[in-house]
C-alpha cells in the first residue's frame, strides 16, 4: 500500500519560517551529507540541525544507504521520513541533491517526497536557487561517476552552461553542492577521471565553493582554481580522516556539519560538532561571483 505522506503535516510550521528567510537578514545556510544510516550518530546530527539556528539545510547526497523503489519503499520511511522528523517538524527548508548510493534506486522517488512535504525542496537532479546576488547551483554527479550513466550528461552540462550564462551579472557570489568532491585529503583520494574531468572544466574556476558529501569527514581542503572544497559529509557513518593534515587544512571524522554566513562577497563558515555543539574549525572566502 502507498505510503501516505501528509501532504500538510509540516504546512503550518512551514507558514512561520523564521523571518530571516522572509527579509534581507541574514540567513544562516547549512550543509550535511550522508546521513542515511540508521544509527546513534544519525539521530545526534538530526537533533543538533533540529536545535540549530540554520535558515535552510543542504543535504549532500546519500539521503539513503539502500536507495528507494519507489514511493512505497519501507527504505524512504525507516532510514529517512522517520529518522529526519524531529528535523522536518521544525518547517527549516531542505533542499536535497543526490548521490551514489540514491542510484541503488531511483533517485526521481524525491521528486514525489518533495511534492508532498512543503519544507523539502528537490525540483530536479540538478537545479538553482538563488537568494539576491546568492546563487546556489545543486549538481548530480554520480552520473558523472559512473560510466553507464554517460547518456544523462549532456543535458546537465548544456544546462549548467545556460544557468551560468544566465545568471553571470546577477551572482556576486556562487555556490555548488554535490555529492562527489573533485580530491580529498581523506582516505578517497581523487575523483575518478570522467568526474574529474568535469569537475576541472565546469565547476572549478567558474565557482566561488564547491560543497560535497561522499567521504565522510568534514574537511576544509583549500582552494584550486580559486574554487574552495569543502566536504560536509558525517551525518551517519563518520571516518576516513587522514593520519596527518597538511598545513592550512582542516579534516575530521567527527559527527557535525558545515554552517556558513554570507555578507557581500565574504562567506564565513564553520564546521560545528553535533555532539557539542562547538566550533571545529572556521574560515573565510571572499568570492567573485561567476567567473
Amino acid at each position: 500500500m502507498r505510503i501516505i505522506l501528509l501532504r500538510y503535516l509540516f504546512l503550518l510550521p512551514v507558514l512561520f519560517l523564521s523571518k530571516s528567510l522572509l527579509t534581507d537578514e541574514e540567513n544562516i545556510y547549512c550543509f550535511v551529507g550522508d546521513a542515511g544510516e540508521v544509527n546513534p550518530t544519525q539521530s545526534k546530527v538530526v537533533k543538533a540541525l533540529a536545535n540549530s539556528d540554520c535558515s535552510m539545510v543542504w543535504y549532500l547526497g546519500d539521503i539513503t544507504q539502500l536507495g528507494v523503489q519507489s514511493i512505497d519503499d519501507p527504505e524512504l520511511q525507516d532510514s529517512f521520513l522517520t529518522p529526519f522528523k524531529p528535523f522536518l517538524e521544525t518547517g527549516i527548508p531542505l533542499y536535497l541533491t543526490v548521490g551514489n548510493h540514491d542510484y541503488k534506486g531511483d533517485p526521481s522517488v524525491y521528486l514525489e517526497v518533495a511534492k508532498d512535504y512543503p519544507s523539502i525542496f528537490y525540483p530536479s537532479n540538478f537545479y538553482t536557487k538563488t537568494f539576491g546576488e546568492l546563487c546556489f547551483f545543486a549538481l548530480d554527479t554520480t552520473i558523472f561517476d559512473k560510466l553507464y550513466y554517460f547518456y544523462k550528461r549532456g543535458s546537465q552540462i548544456r544546462w549548467l552552461e545556460e544557468e551560468v550564462e544566465r545568471l553571470k551579472n546577477q551572482c556576486k557570489f556562487s555556490i555548488v553542492v554535490a555529492h562527489h568532491p573533485l580530491f580529498s585529503s581523506g582516505d578517497r583520494d581523487r575523483a575518478n577521471p570522467q568526474l574529474a574531468t568535469f569537475l576541472e572544466n565546469y565547476v572549478f574556476g567558474t565557482f566561488d565553493i564547491y560543497i560535497t558529501g561522499h567521504n565522510h569527514v568534514l574537511a576544509d581542503e583549500g582552494d584550486h582554481k580559486k574554487t574552495l572544497q569543502l566536504i560536509s559529509a558525517t551525518g551517519a557513518l563518520p571516518g576516513g580522516s587522514p593520519k596527518e593534515i597538511e598545513s592550512g587544512k582542516f579534516n575530521i571524522e567527527t559527527p557535525g556539519f558545515l554552517k556558513m554566513t554570507i555578507e557581500k562577497n565574504t562567506a564565513r563558515y564553520e564546521f560545528i560538532s553535533a555532539k557539542e555543539n562547538e566550533i571545529l574549525w572556521s574560515n573565510i572566502k571572499v568570492g567573485t561571483g561567476l567567473r
